[in-house]
């Protein structure tokens, strides 16, 4: 692995388009697969000092054809072709060498292009691919996708739609060398036209596979007379999947795979309508929740949906636990797919997953860990979401030419006391956003979070919070609790050892080291929570003081050193 990486890394000196030195290294994965006795030729004839520059590009235009890309002259193909022969070039191999170029090396930027290799082989599964089948993918990106298919059944028929035409080049060398029998890949803007057609009708296809790219700009005007999507008056700019989704649909003939933002699953009046209309033509077969930072550069969390025809129930499966990722540098990778696999074949209900019927739906929320959390028993813990806790963010509300005069106290984390009631603000200010300030003010027993850092840190707002204006800056997150025994109960638990560790996990989870309201709300608090809670609270406070009249001690030694 490490030479073919070297040799990517080489010829991206020479080429000043990263997706032409990925198009070279497809060609000489294709050039060994194919015609392996050339380059052991090529290399003969370098070490007897003859120039091979030309042969290569022959070559390869000959195997390629008219959409080859022809290598630097100033790099030394010798050494290329070196490294070529002297590496593991087998469909694993090469599908590893995609996944760490694209998804784990995300300075290359083609993490928008693809998608990581486990969640590809599990969409490939998902599809159960049979001889035979027409495939369709409305935005198939650099293909990485093809080689899982290939790998299950290389005796297919691929049909696909892309923007791009460097990714178009890319895409037909990766199904090329996946050994797909036969591949329709086209350049195009699904949005403008449908080229698929029979009988002046969107063409169907057996299976479809879509993962939407969500960076994509678009402009919905020009849709709302088009068919496929006036009929479902579904359309968001902000909600690419939505309508890469309905155009998928026009497609479809018995099973679909799509990737979709976690947010299209519950609220929204848009995504409510899709939902609605994917449960009311009964067309949800499963929904798999996805463990969370999965996906390079990606804030959302995301779900698979299954689609197919003529379900009276939704299976979901809940893969974001442990027992589905692992960690993998800076992100996570999903693991026992096999496993996922298997449930959704034989419609398993266990601790992952569960059976719904359509009656029982909450067309609101079809995530599936809301579901598996209904069916699942503990009365030892309960949910942070489940309290009646109010979460959000702290903002800036000074620096813009809505700023007036207005005396407050901008909250940071050095404004945190080590234990007990914070009660002590340094960084007052004097202009800001009168309207946002007064929004966004502090409460007396507000819990706050800071939103990043190694470890989790945590502060309780005194009673004489309310004695003044107060704001907490962007780097915080605010817990508010509906009354104050309510506040301290939860504030002595995250005080905790086991509170803290909790916390923590989900700072380490994120692999960001930061936390959001969305995995916060599902930290489980122990049912018991408020058990002699003020008791605690006046030991925790008793602490501050001591810690305080020591602290200032200390202080007064260091100064009175000479």
């Amino acid at each position: 692995m490490k030479k073919l990486l070297d040799c990517f890394e080489y010829l991206k000196r020479y080429h000043s388009d990263i997706l032409e030195a990925l198009g070279i290294m497809l060609e000489l994965f294709i050039l060994k697969k194919e015609c392996p006795d050339s380059i052991s030729s090529m290399i003969e004839l370098s070490r007897k000092r003859k120039c091979i520059k030309d042969s290569i590009n022959i070559k390869l235009r000959e195997l390629v054809g008219e959409h080859f890309i022809r290598i630097s002259s100033s790099a030394n193909i010798a050494k290329i072709l070196k490294m070529l022969e002297s590496s593991d070039t087998t469909l694993d191999n090469v599908e590893s060498f995609l996944h760490i170029i694209s998804q784990k090396k995300t300075t290359n930027k083609l993490y928008y292009y693809s998608t990581p290799k486990e969640v590809n082989a599990l969409l490939a599964m998902l599809l159960e691919l049979e001889e035979g089948d027409l495939i369709y993918n409305p935005c198939y990106g650099m293909g990485s996708i093809f080689l899982s298919l290939g790998r299950l059944n290389t005796h297919i028929s691929l049909y696909g739609e892309e923007l791009d035409e460097r990714l178009f080049s890319i895409a037909n060398l990766i199904s090329r060398f996946s050994d797909i029998s036969e591949t329709r890949l086209i350049i195009n803007d699904i949005l403008k036209q449908v080229v698929f057609k029979e009988n002046n009708a969107p063409r169907t296809f057996d299976k479809v596979i879509c993962n939407p790219p969500l960076y994509a700009h678009m402009g919905i005007e020009q849709l709302k007379e088009d068919e496929r999507f006036s009929r479902i008056g579904i359309l968001a700019k902000n909600y690419p999947e939505l309508v890469f989704l309905t155009h998928a649909l026009s497609h479809l003939k018995h099973r679909g795979v799509f990737i979709v933002r976690n947010q299209t699953l519950q609220k929204g009046f848009l995504e409510e309508k899709f939902r609605q209309k994917l449960v009311d033509e009964k067309m949800l077969e499963a929904i798999i929740e996805l463990p969370k930072n999965i996906f390079p550069h990606r804030s959302s969390d995301f779900s698979i949906l299954v689609i197919s025809h003529n379900n009276d129930n939704i299976l979901h499966i809940n893969a974001n636990h442990s027992h589905f990722f692992s960690k993998d540098g800076k992100y996570n990778r999903l693991i026992n797919i096999q496993k996922i696999n298997d449930i959704f074949r034989q419609k398993i209900e266990g601790d992952f997953s569960k059976i719904t019927s359509l009656h029982d739906i909450n067309i609101h929320d079809l995530r599936a860990s809301s579901y598996l959390s209904l069916s699942v028993s503990d009365d030892s813990v309960l949910k942070l979401g489940d309290m009646d806790i109010e979460v959000f963010r702290g903002q800036r509300v000074y620096g813009s030419n809505r700023d007036s005069e207005i005396d407050y106290y901008d909250i940071g984390i050095a404004d945190f006391a080590i234990c007990g009631f914070s009660s002590k603000f340094n960084q007052q200010r004097h202009t800001g956003d009168s309207q946002k300030i007064h929004k966004y003010r502090l409460r007396k027993y507000d819990i706050l979070l800071s939103l990043r850092g190694i470890v989790p840190k945590m502060a309780i707002l005194g009673k004489n919070v309310d004695e003044s204006i107060c704001v907490a800056n962007a780097g915080i997150l605010i817990l508010r609790a509906k009354s104050k025994q309510d506040a301290i109960g939860l504030y002595c638990y995250l005080f905790s050892q086991k509170g803290f560790e909790a916390l923590c996990k989900i700072y380490e989870k994120s692999g960001e080291r930061a936390i959001y309201s969305d995995e916060l709300l599902e930290l489980q608090i122990p049912h018991d929570y408020l058990e002699c809670s003020e008791e605690k609270m006046d030991s925790i406070e008793s602490l501050r003081i001591e810690f305080e009249v020591l602290n200032k001690k200390l202080s007064d030694m260091k100064n009175a050193i000479v």
